[in-house]
């Protein structure tokens, strides 16, 4: 009779072990609670069940790691004229329609606002 008692006990420590841990339980108390319905199991077994398996309030560590690479990430500019934010690809302000990247007249490509000319085709910036 005894021995059947103690397998029954350690079969419901088993489960509780288990069960705590897989709750986001700490190691030390998934043992406790573990030890205490092995050595008492009509007391530790009910508050276990009423109070142990609560969810766990802190998250599990693979939670905690957010991928940085993986979130999107807006780079934005502010305009120069209306202080206004803006995404770092856009060649006109839409809240206020300043030219942000200016474009050659001759060949096209983007140009720098303090150029005097086109480093592509040498011709002459248009006035400010």
């Amino acid at each position: 009779m005894m021995t059947v008692s103690l397998l029954i006990g350690a079969l419901a420590a088993y489960w509780v072990y288990n069960d705590a841990r897989g709750r986001g339980h700490e190691l030390s108390s998934a043992l406790l609670w573990a030890g205490g319905t092995m050595f008492a199991l009509i007391i530790f077994l009910p508050l276990y069940l009423l109070l142990g398996r609560k969810p766990s309030l802190k998250p599990h560590r693979s939670q905690e790691i957010i991928d940085i690479e993986a979130t999107p990430v807006e780079e934005t500019i502010k305009c120069p004229m209306c202080s206004m934010r803006v995404k770092e690809e856009f060649k006109l302000c839409p809240y206020c329609g300043f030219t942000l990247k200016p474009a050659c007249s001759s060949c096209g490509k983007e140009m720098n606002r303090e150029w005097r000319a086109c480093p592509y085709c040498q011709t002459p910036a248009e006035d400010k």
